[in-house]
């Protein structure tokens, strides 16, 4: 009987690939946590339209992602806590909706306070006569009149609040459309707030009725409706292990 032995030495193969997985191994975990984060991301988005009434593209685009590496493993997914320009980050409207509680004063609630029209304790809510967007929020235009006309603009001498000849050149009007004025007040057994009164001046037509612009409040609290985290963790405990083993098989066919 003839005895063949053969050895085969394995273990170059072995450290071999020990170090493909070495090196995949960083790579195909920080893929399977930046395509995971994608689809939280996605899931909050599709949650934000489902939740709100209307939210605006700035409120839909709000949610970041800041990617994992091989050298760190860890991305994050948030709210971004920056405003464009001087505008209101997104956090802040969004922080009542996911823990709850009461809002946070908003930036022309802010100035109307500063100035006394708004009590210490109020909130504002849209009146009747409120110009309404397609989102649901009071237009800005309308805003800017009413702290101009108030003279709530920050910045003194702003000419951008209205002076005694502004004020009455709007309440006179035109031939074509009545005068306006606003006052704080609570007319009759109507709420407190901020009230337009049409002035006639030059216009001969028919009076419009007293109507409400803002009203004030003392309770602006909200229920906490959207789970942030809840969402994200559902999101991770359902995706990650499948992109984990897709990233696995891409490194190992890529692996050198």
């Amino acid at each position: 009987m003839i005895n063949i032995n053969v050895r085969i030495d394995v273990r170059d193969a072995i450290r071999q690939l020990a170090d493909i997985k070495d090196r995949q191994l960083p790579f195909a975990t920080s893929l399977a946590i930046n395509r995971t984060a994608q689809k939280v991301k996605e899931r909050e988005q599709h949650e934000i339209r489902d939740v709100f009434d209307r939210p605006t593209p700035f409120i839909q685009n709000s949610i970041f992602i800041k990617p994992s590496n091989k050298l760190n493993l860890t991305a994050k997914v948030g709210v971004k806590d920056n405003g464009f320009g001087k505008g209101i980050p997104a956090i802040k409207p969004l922080e009542a909706e996911i823990v709850g509680g009461e809002r946070r004063l908003k930036r022309y609630e802010v100035a109307l306070r500063s100035i006394g029209v708004l009590p210490e304790g109020y909130f504002t809510v849209p009146g009747d006569g409120a110009e309404i967007d397609g989102y649901g929020n009071m237009k800005a235009g309308q805003i800017r009149q009413l702290l101009s006309y108030f003279r709530a603009n920050s910045d003194v001498g702003s000419i951008s609040n209205s002076t005694d000849a502004t004020r009455a050149k709007l309440a006179r009007g035109t031939k074509k459309k009545a005068g306006v004025s606003y006052f704080v007040g609570k007319p009759g057994d109507a709420p407190l707030g901020i009230w337009r009164r049409s002035e006639m001046g030059l216009f001969s037509g028919p009076s419009k009725p007293l109507m409400p612009i803002l009203i004030f409040v003392q309770s602006a609290r909200y229920e906490a409706v959207y789970d942030f985290d809840f969402v994200a963790r559902q999101t991770i405990e359902r995706e990650f292990d499948g992109q984990f083993i897709q990233a696995w098989a891409e490194a190992e066919r890529t692996a050198r």
